[in-house]
């Protein structure tokens, strides 16, 4: 791995490249969108509603997985910044762990997902406009089975983003150590 993912400065150690943060912002804000879509599609709309929606969780469903996809990509090519000396080691295992199990997860939901959707017999639209092929027939068993196993993983995914806004918040207010900031948007600390 090359230095490349590496800008500026943080207090304690180099910051996430543009490129990185982008895409971790990008993947916060689709998620925000998507777990939104997929509580109102298990709520309270009418069922007029929820062709639509289901169409919108697909489309944004299979948009995440490339992006995903894109940023596991970036990542194996662009050196993160290492974590703060005084970390201890069951806290870097837990922090490589959980960062390595969203980019495993984000991808394979979405791909469940799909052999879920194409059990129902929906059609998948990558970001809404380019229709994917069916992974398995209707009422497929497997397809079926993935309707009940994705929305657990989903949850699963849930908890650990949980855990993961848990350690930030330690981080910025509880260490106050500068970690946060390495993934911020704007521009780069300490670069003239």
């Amino acid at each position: 791995m090359s230095a490349a993912g590496l800008t500026g400065q943080t207090a304690d150690g180099w910051r996430y490249d543009g490129v990185a943060r982008a895409f971790h912002w990008l993947v916060v804000a689709m998620l925000v969108v998507q777990y939104s879509v997929a509580l109102l599609l298990a709520s309270f709309l009418p069922k007029s509603a929820e062709e639509a929606l289901a169409n919108w969780h697909f489309a944004m469903g299979s948009s995440v997985c490339v992006v995903m996809l894109a940023r596991l990509l970036w990542r194996l090519t662009h050196t993160p910044p290492p974590p703060p000396v005084d970390l201890s080691p069951g806290v870097r295992l837990l922090s490589r762990v959980t960062h390595w199990t969203f980019y495993a997860g984000f991808i394979v939901l979405p791909v469940l997902g799909w052999f879920a959707a194409s059990a129902h017999g929906a059609q998948v639209k990558l970001a809404g406009l380019i229709p994917l092929p069916m992974l398995v027939p209707k009422d497929d068993p497997f397809g079926k089975a993935m309707q009940t196993v994705h929305p657990v993983i989903a949850v699963m995914l849930l908890a650990l983003i949980a855990l993961h806004i848990a350690g930030a918040l330690y981080h910025a207010f509880i260490k106050r150590d500068g970690v946060v900031g390495r993934i911020l948007p704007g521009r780069d600390a300490g670069v003239a």
